[in-house]
C-alpha cells in the first residue's frame, strides 16, 4: 500500500487557545475546517500518484515477467519508420487477386513452429484466407509465404503458452538467463548488482510468459512421427502466433496494435466456419530438451537484426 505523506502543520498556539477555551465554535465548521484540507490533499496526492502509474508502468503487465526485456529494440530491422506498413502493401499488392482485396487486418508477429522455433512473419487476414509471409526487412522483399483457407481451419485456441512439466527448456533458459546476467554486469563492473545475481534465484527455471493462438486444421489427428521429429518438415497442420518483441517496447496502443496477437485473435473468429472450435486453454509447446532453440530464440535469428558488421 503506498504511503501518503503530509506536510507538518505548523506549532499550536496553546495560550491563546486557554485564553478562548470559553468561545462557542460551531462542531460542523469545525470539522470542515479539519477535514477538507485533508481529504482535497489526499485526492491531489492520489490523482498524481495515478497519473504517474499510467505513465510510467504499461497497464495490466507485470514488469517482471515482460519477455525480451533485454533486447534492445533499435537493432530490429522493423522498428524503422514505416518499414512494416511499405512490407504490408508490397505483399497485399503482389501475393493477394482481386477476390480477395477486402482485408480484414494486418500484423507483424512471432510465428513458433512445432519445435519452438520464434520467426518474424507478416501476417495478412482476408475474408477467405489468413497469410504468413516471410519478409526480408533488409533487401524488402517476399523470400516465402504459406496460405491457409479459413474454411480449412477446425480449431482455434487461445492462451498462455507452455511447455510440457516434463520438458527442461524452462530449466535451460533459466540457467541461460543466470549466466547472461553475470556477464552482462561483471562486463559493466556493476559489482553490487552481481553480488545479487549469485543467488541461486537467477537460475531458476523461466515461463514464456507470454499468450498466442493455435490455429489448427489437423481434425483432432496427431502430427505423425515422420513429420514431428523432422525439423525440415513444412506441412504442419497449424499456426502459433505470439505477440512480436516490439509490442512491448511501443508506447501508443495505435503502435502496439501493429505488433499485438490479440487483434488477430479477435478479428479471425468472426470469418472461420460455424463447426470450428474455438476454446481458450493452454497452447503447449513440445520442446522437451531444445538446445538449439534456445541458442535460436535468445539470440533472435529468426528476426531480421543489425548484429555488429553482419545484418540478417
Amino acid at each position: 500500500m503506498d504511503e501518503t505523506y503530509f506536510d507538518e502543520a505548523p506549532a499550536g498556539n496553546f495560550e491563546t487557545a486557554t485564553l478562548e477555551i470559553t468561545k462557542e465554535l460551531d462542531v460542523n465548521e469545525l470539522n470542515s475546517q479539519n477535514t477538507v484540507p485533508v481529504g482535497a490533499d489526499t485526492a491531489k496526492k492520489n490523482r498524481e500518484n495515478e497519473t504517474y502509474t499510467s505513465s510510467e508502468v504499461p497497464s495490466s503487465k507485470d514488469l517482471s515477467n515482460i519477455p525480451f526485456k533485454h533486447i534492445d529494440i533499435h537493432s530490429f530491422f522493423s522498428d524503422r519508420n514505416e518499414v512494416v506498413d511499405r512490407a504490408l502493401k508490397d505483399c497485399q499488392e503482389s501475393l493477394i487477386n482481386e477476390e480477395e482485396k477486402d482485408i480484414i487486418g494486418s500484423w507483424l508477429l512471432t510465428e513458433i513452429s512445432l519445435w519452438d522455433i520464434e520467426k518474424e512473419r507478416l501476417v495478412i487476414l482476408s475474408k477467405k484466407a489468413i497469410y504468413s509471409i516471410k519478409y526480408d526487412f533488409i533487401s524488402l522483399k517476399i523470400l516465402e509465404y504459406n496460405r491457409i483457407p479459413l474454411l480449412q481451419i477446425d480449431t482455434l485456441v487461445s492462451g498462455e503458452l507452455v511447455y510440457p512439466p516434463s520438458s527442461l527448456a524452462p530449466r535451460l533458459s533459466g540457467l541461460a538467463e543466470g549466466v547472461s546476467s553475470i556477464f552482462h554486469y561483471a562486463g559493466r563492473q556493476e559489482w553490487s548488482t552481481l553480488v545479487s545475481c549469485t543467488d541461486f534465484a537467477q537460475f531458476e527455471p523461466r515461463k514464456r510468459h507470454m499468450s498466442g493462438i493455435r490455429l489448427m486444421w489437423n481434425k483432432g489427428n496427431p502430427v505423425p512421427l515422420t513429420k514431428k521429429w523432422n525439423p525440415f518438415a513444412k506441412d504442419i497442420p497449424w499456426l502459433t502466433y505470439a505477440s512480436h518483441p516490439l509490442f512491448w517496447y511501443k508506447g501508443s496502443e495505435a503502435e502496439k496494435a501493429r505488433f499485438n496477437v490479440e487483434g488477430l485473435q479477435s478479428l479471425i473468429k468472426d470469418f472461420l466456419p460455424s463447426d470450428c472450435i474455438i476454446r481458450n486453454g493452454l497452447i503447449i509447446i513440445e520442446n522437451y530438451f531444445g538446445v538449439g532453440a534456445l541458442v535460436h530464440n535468445r539470440n533472435g535469428l529468426g528476426f531480421y537484426k543489425i548484429r555488429g558488421k553482419v545484418s540478417f
